[in-house]
C-alpha cells in the first residue's frame, strides 16, 4: 500500500516526523543531562531554527487525515523507532 503521507522537499511526512521525533528524544536527553549548558541551548534554537517548522506542517497534515490512515501510520512509526 502507497504511503498515504504526502511528500516535501525533505521527503516524506513521515520522514519528517520520524526524524523530528529523534531529535526530539536527542534533545530530552540533553535536557535531562546539562539543562542550563549552552549546547543544550544551541541545540534546541538549531531545532526550533531546522526542524520544529517542517515537523509542525507535517504534524498539522498526519491530523487532517482519515483516522484509519492515522492510526496505521502510528502503529507504523512505533514500529520504525530506533
Amino acid at each position: 500500500m502507497a504511503d498515504p503521507m504526502p511528500a516535501t522537499e525533505g521527503g516524506t511526512d513521515f520522514e519528517l516526523l520520524m526524524q523530528a521525533r529523534q531529535r526530539l528524544r536527542d534533545l530530552v536527553v540533553q535536557l535531562e543531562m546539562a539543562p542550563f549548558a549552552d549546547r543544550t541551548a544551541a541545540s534546541m534554537r538549531a531545532y526550533l531554527d531546522e526542524d520544529a517548522g517542517p515537523a509542525q506542517a507535517a504534524f498539522a497534515r498526519w491530523a487532517a487525515l482519515p483516522k484509519a490512515a492515522r492510526d496505521r501510520l502510528a502503529a507504523r512509526m512505533w514500529q520504525e523507532q530506533p
